[in-house]
């Protein structure tokens, strides 16, 4: 009866060896992480995202498929350390990206607002300052810094001139 067990349990554990070293394609990763989405799953597609990168770090859209999981984790799973682990992660391994600007704002973004790590802000809002001063986002870093760690409701905010008074047009 041991001898029986025994040859049981090593078949088992051969069917599912075979079964996890089944590797799915790119396109089938991708697929099932869009899925996820599409049924807001997010954690599942987190999961599926971060499988992706790992199992195909030269894809040509690697850096897009991290740009993605750096946005799921911060707007659909709310753990915002991930979401800035994904983008610094784009950063490093893809520094030609399109999309290292949009993730190096991001960084920055994300310690202001969501972890209120308002040095690791401070230090990544000025690095963006540095290399892209000119950018369509700077004006927003220069904000972000000159406000930084003050809640925006005691902000007077400029949003434009007031319109003039029915009175005054006479």
């Amino acid at each position: 009866m041991k001898h029986w067990f025994g040859l049981l349990a090593v078949l088992l554990v051969a069917v599912m060896m075979a079964g996890c070293g089944e590797k799915m394609t790119e396109d089938q990763l991708r697929a099932n992480a869009s899925d996820f989405e599409s049924r807001e799953q997010w954690k599942e597609a987190a999961d599926m995202y971060a499988r992706l990168v790992k199992a195909y770090p030269k894809s040509k859209r690697a850096d897009e498929t991290l740009y993605r999981l750096g946005v799921l984790y911060a707007n659909n799973l709310k753990d915002y350390q991930k979401s800035v682990d994904a983008y610094k992660q784009l950063i490093s391994k893809y520094p030609k990206s399109n999309f290292v600007i949009q993730s190096s704002f991001m960084i920055g973004y994300r310690y202001a607002n969501d972890i209120k790590d308002f040095d690791n802000a401070k230090k990544y809002y000025q690095e963006f300052l540095k290399k892209w001063p000119a950018h369509e986002l700077a004006s927003s870093v220069k904000w972000e810094l000159d406000h930084l760690g003050k809640d925006i409701s005691e902000l007077e905010l400029q949003l434009g001139n007031p319109a003039p008074d029915a009175a005054e047009q006479k």
